[in-house]
């Protein structure tokens, strides 16, 4: 009887460290995945072309809010933000800032995520993230 306790006790302290860790990031498994890996794609095609190539570890923190994302980049020089629509099940970049015709309280809402984040929260930070600013 004792074994079955301590297993018990044993498989529900890994399932409290294994569980902040897949829930870190906030949204949907699925369209988590899809953002960071659209977001290492688009850096690294776009506009760290030929310069810096990142990988998930430079990804702070993703935030999805239905069709809308908004993924917190950290480098030495500070974060870049990227924001994300998902138009025909597909996720597509939609610039550094939220683009005007978003609902206003999406925007409100990953802004305050973010800013969760940015201001010691960890609701949607990225277990794998490695801190990069200068500041921290």
């Amino acid at each position: 009887m004792r074994i079955f306790i301590t297993a018990g006790a044993f498989i529900a302290a890994l399932s409290f460290v294994s569980g902040p860790a897949m829930a870190a990031m906030c949204g949907p498994s699925g369209d988590v995945v899809a953002v960071a890996n659209r977001t290492v794609y688009n850096w690294n095609a776009t506009v760290g072309k030929g310069r810096l190539k990142i990988d998930k570890t430079y990804i702070m923190s993703i935030a999805i809010l239905g069709t809308y994302a908004e993924v917190n980049l950290d480098f030495p020089q500070g974060p870049i933000f990227q924001f994300w629509i998902k138009k025909s099940g597909n996720w597509t970049y939609a610039g550094q800032q939220a683009p005007k015709g978003w609902p206003a309280s999406i925007a409100t809402k990953l802004d305050k995520m973010s800013g969760e984040t940015s201001t010691g929260g960890k609701q949607c930070i990225n277990p794998n993230w490695k801190n990069r600013s200068s500041s921290g």
